[in-house]
This record gives C-alpha cells, sequence and structure tokens, in this order.
C-alpha cells in the first residue's frame, strides 16, 4: 500500500482519505443498524417525555418518521444497502418508492417498539416494587 501512495500527490491522498471517509459515513447512512442504532438514541435521550406522554405510541411513531430520510436517492440507497431485511414486497404500495419507504418504516416501527415495550414494562415493574415496598 505505501508504495502505491508513494507517487501520489498530497492533493490526491488527501482525495483518497476524503473518499473513504465518505464511503464510511454512507455506510452509516444507509445501514439499517446504524438508522436504528440512531433512532434508539433519541429515544433513550426523549424517553422522559415519551413515557410521560398521553400516547407514547404516538410520539414513538413521530420519532420514527423523523429517521426516515425524505430524499428518494437515499430511500434507495438505504433499500440497496439492507434489501434483504426489508420485506418490500409485503406491502401493497402503488409504485416501488413507496413501497421502499414502507418496508423502512416498517423496521424501524418495529425496532422502536420493542424499545417501547421494554420501557413500559420496566416503568410498570418499578411501581410494582414501590408499592411493594410502602
Amino acid at each position: 500500500m505505501n508504495d502505491k501512495l508513494k507517487d501520489l500527490s498530497q492533493y490526491q491522498i488527501e482525495a483518497l482519505a476524503l473518499k473513504g471517509l465518505e464511503t464510511e459515513e454512507d455506510n452509516k447512512r444507509y445501514s439499517l443498524y446504524h438508522i436504528t442504532q440512531d433512532l434508539i438514541a433519541e429515544l433513550e435521550d426523549n424517553k422522559e417525555e415519551i413515557l410521560e406522554h398521553k400516547y407514547p405510541q404516538d410520539l414513538v411513531s413521530e420519532y420514527v418518521d423523523s429517521n426516515i430520510s425524505v430524499y428518494t436517492y437515499d430511500q434507495i440507497m438505504i433499500y440497496a444497502n439492507n434489501h434483504p431485511a426489508l420485506a418490500i414486497y409485503d406491502n401493497d404500495c402503488g409504485n416501488f418508492q413507496d413501497a421502499i419507504v414502507s418496508a423502512i418504516y416498517s423496521y424501524l416501527a418495529e425496532q422502536a417498539d420493542a424499545w417501547l415495550f421494554e420501557q413500559e414494562q420496566a416503568k410498570e415493574s418499578a411501581q410494582w416494587n414501590t408499592l411493594k415496598t410502602v
């Protein structure tokens, strides 16, 4: 690798480094794993607000919505990088792009719902333990 770099200018090396960073950033941006991790982190950051909300499921759905890119290119790239995990043909959308968005939403909503269920169970358990000690 060093032999290849020795013939390149500083500008070329910097360009290659930036391209590598862009590729790494794109991999994260289009990875369902990273998108899900970002969503869960956002839910954790807002856990108190969500659990105290009158309709926590509605609020969680809003967070899921906000974690889906509105850009067609991003949606297609997410699908292209994660298509085995996305059940794109299990919906009745009118076109391919809507099917992609629906599949991404379904996947993220499932993850967020699991998080909400765990949080509600933990809250309920804590309340029960508090009542038992009183």
